[in-house]
């Protein structure tokens, strides 16, 4: 996203600690650190001692009824235990209808096989749905959705999204730069973020669209901010660039591009662009300001990069953390959403054009990122190069292609049911990974994904991200406003982990209309839940409500880049979400 980090030689990894519980490395050549089993879905941590490259670790499983009918899962590598020759292996499954009573675990390299079942004790693990370990069992940290929000909360996010809306602002033409210039964030090291990145840019200024949309229209100081930024963009597409293409991610505050080693190109930026600046061009038109503004201006950029979009979707690039060149889940939904309104754009523009049929295209490949036998929707496909250590293939990106790229036309938007049992998998995931989850009384802080090793300013462990616990939030209230549109909701077998959160009569087939109880117990329980997530942005804030990149893991102290432009932006989305008047 906002940064590229050179790989250290030793990550400063803390050996012996997960979920605040210290377990020393075994001495076996496999053994089970810690599980959680939480509305359906089983997910849990192995230390594994490194004998061979190639091992395949796997946990197997017998039903409620104590038949073993070959349920299993494949761990996966998940980083290495620094000063041992030992590795955490992850894995994460949602159990089907036949349920969990016991578990065994099974390491096969270099032809041998070793056990670990419950220290050899002959009875396996027996499953509770509590957070365990072979010597401790503790609480599982889940941000119950039962928990009440703190007093006070309506009046500090309303607050809160006025501070944001300061700090956004303060980040774009900021002093010396280029007209148009939006900083990713003020800080100049530690790490260095003072470069404009097109995707911040454009998401960043999507609120600023929206405000000029509604609550500021017709105002002209804002009207001026944007054309600013036209200004900038327009530039960006004429520059030469180390990738020789309009994916070239970031740029410099006088506007040249940042020449030095990064991941390119990035192809979901021009996406974000072109849909920030199709939606400027409408309103501008439609405020009855001079139409040879759009004519002249915006259309060459627009279609500059919808053109560019139909040539290269289908290319593998860098994802929007700028870490893995595959194909990504989240640049497809945003290009998609670019093609789907840009054909009607250029239809009401006079522009023949081949939108319509790439972005069926794109569709197509959209839907075979969901993977049935994990029952979430992977980041990635294709991958080509980058880091490889991401093996879950839990990304909160799957849910912000939900909110950038959903068009309204219920796919895979904020109520699909493959983006709700996403939701859940990533969720459970950091809930026992992070040592602030545990035993929390606000929502459950959530990261980039479980794997993440970046630390906001070099390599250790990831940490929560304030933008990715916002996104559940935001991602909650669309939900609402989703199910409120359609006069119901629809419980399928995809979902069903989803609302057995907040109502646990839940099941497939349910369908409850708006006039219905069980549709008031779902909406009510599910916005309290993400109350709770604006929660935890309100206790991890700074004092004067500016919002950091990160939030430490075990602290909960702010870290990384300083009031980061993509967190306020996210805040203030977020909040209008609440509002029922979410920005599309």
């Amino acid at each position: 996203m906002l940064f590229q980090v050179k790989k250290v030689a030793a990550l400063l990894l803390l050996a012996t600690t997960f979920v605040g519980v210290s377990v020393a490395v075994p001495t076996t050549q496999v053994q089970l650190n810690t599980y959680t089993y939480t509305n359906n879905v089983f997910s849990g941590q192995i230390y594994v001692e490194n004998l061979a490259y190639t091992k395949v670790v796997k946990v197997i499983w017998s039903d409620a009824s104590n038949n073993w009918s070959g349920s299993s899962t494949n761990a996966a590598y998940y980083q290495s235990i620094s000063g041992t020759n030992y590795e955490y292996w992850n894995f994460n499954t949602t159990i089907g209808s036949a349920g969990i009573s016991q578990f065994y675990i099974s390491y096969q390299v270099n032809g041998n096989t070793y056990y670990d079942n419950n220290g050899g004790s002959g009875k396996n693990y027996v499953v509770s749905t509590t957070t365990t370990s072979p010597s401790t069992t503790t609480t599982s940290a889940t941000g119950s959705p039962t928990a009440t929000p703190p007093s006070g909360l309506s009046s500090w996010i309303t607050s809160e999204n006025a501070i944001s809306n300061t700090f956004m602002y303060n980040n774009i033409n900021t002093p010396g730069s280029a007209t148009g210039f939006i900083v990713a964030s003020p800080s100049t090291s530690n790490p260095d973020y003072y470069y404009s990145w097109v995707r911040d840019s454009a998401l960043t200024m999507h609120v600023v669209v929206d405000q000029f949309n509604t609550t500021s229209a017709k105002n002209s100081t804002v009207a001026n901010i944007i054309k600013d930024y036209v200004t900038f963009q327009a530039k960006t597409q004429t520059e030469s660039t180390p990738c020789n293409c309009l994916g070239e991610p970031k740029f410099n505050p006088d506007g040249t591009a940042y020449t030095g080693a990064w991941g390119r190109p990035q192809n979901d930026g021009p996406a974000e662009r072109a849909i920030t600046l199709m939606q400027f061009a409408d309103s501008w038109i439609g405020q009855g300001n001079d139409p040879s503004y759009v004519t002249n201006t915006l259309n060459p950029v627009i279609f500059k990069d919808l053109n560019y979009i139909t040539t290269v979707w289908s290319n593998s690039c860098f994802d929007l953390w700028e870490e893995v060149n595959a194909l990504h889940f989240f640049t497809l939904m945003v290009q998609r959403r670019a093609l789907l309104a840009g054909a009607n754009y250029a239809a009401r523009n006079g522009q023949s054009n081949n939108y319509n049929s790439v972005a069926s295209s794109i569709s197509s490949k959209i839907d075979t990122f969901y993977s049935s036998s994990n029952g979430y929707i992977t980041y990635s496909q294709n991958y080509n190069s980058g880091i490889n250590y991401k093996s879950s293939g839990l990304d909160v990106a799957v849910l912000l292609g939900a909110i950038h790229g959903g068009m309204g036309d219920d796919f895979y938007t904020a109520s699909s049911d493959k983006i709700l049992a996403t939701s859940v998998h990533i969720k459970s995931a950091f809930a026992s990974l992070y040592p602030i989850n545990s035993g929390t009384t606000v929502g459950v802080a959530i990261g980039r994904y479980p794997e993440d090793q970046y630390n906001g300013v070099g390599t250790s462990q990831g940490n929560p991200w304030f933008l990715a616990t916002t996104l559940y939030a935001e991602l909650y209230y669309r939900a609402i406003s989703e199910w409120k549109a359609a006069g119901k909701i629809t419980v399928t077998s995809i979902s069903q982990p989803f609302f057995a959160q907040f109502y646990s009569a839940a099941k497939a087939g349910d369908v409850y209309a708006s006039s219905s109880s069980q549709f008031t117990t779902v909406t009510t329980a599910v916005a309290n839940a993400a109350d709770l997530f604006f929660a935890t942005v309100q206790k991890h804030a700074n004092a004067d409500g500016s919002l950091n990149e990160e939030f430490d893991r075990s602290s909960g102290f702010s870290t990384g880049a300083v009031k980061l432009t993509w967190s306020h932006a996210a805040f203030i989305t977020a909040a209008k979400a609440r509002s029922g008047k979410p920005v599309f």
